[in-house]
């Protein structure tokens, strides 16, 4: 885990009270196992859709109602998705890890309902050998 449980509860909590609301279209961009969505939130939700790198992960996911694999630093388009087909997109302690964030975030403001938000949420930690230039000073 990124962080420790002490902040897990903060992101969910966060997500749950803050971010999302019932029928709500969520993408969550970097998904992994977890996406940090109560269970019980991402049931009053019309959909989660993970986009990450790694299936298994996905699939061992309980939150997502569907999932695709694409390695945004090969290709940052969310050529999956349609124009305005969600009211919320959550990347999650990994905006630090993409290499070209802001072709990412062109495509979430591409994707993204009239009205729909981002939470990007981050921490003080991260792998230094996975993080980009920009958060490592490197």
């Amino acid at each position: 885990e990124h962080v420790d449980a002490n902040a897990v509860q903060l992101m969910t909590t966060y997500l749950s009270t803050q971010a999302l609301s019932p029928g709500n279209a969520v993408l969550d961009l970097c998904s992994s196992w977890t996406s940090h969505i109560d269970p019980t939130v991402a049931k009053t939700l019309s959909r989660v859709v993970g986009l990450g790198m790694n299936e298994q992960e996905l699939q061992a996911n309980p939150v997502l109602t569907e999932h695709v694999v694409q390695d945004l630093n090969v290709d940052p388009r969310l050529s999956s998705y349609c124009h305005q087909e969600f009211d919320v997109v959550l990347c999650q302690l990994s905006i630090d890890y993409l290499t070209k964030p802001l072709e990412v975030m062109r495509e979430v403001s591409r994707v993204l309902k009239p009205g729909g938000k981002v939470h990007v949420l981050f921490s003080n930690r991260l792998f230094l050998s996975k993080a980009v230039g920009l958060w490592t000073g490197a």
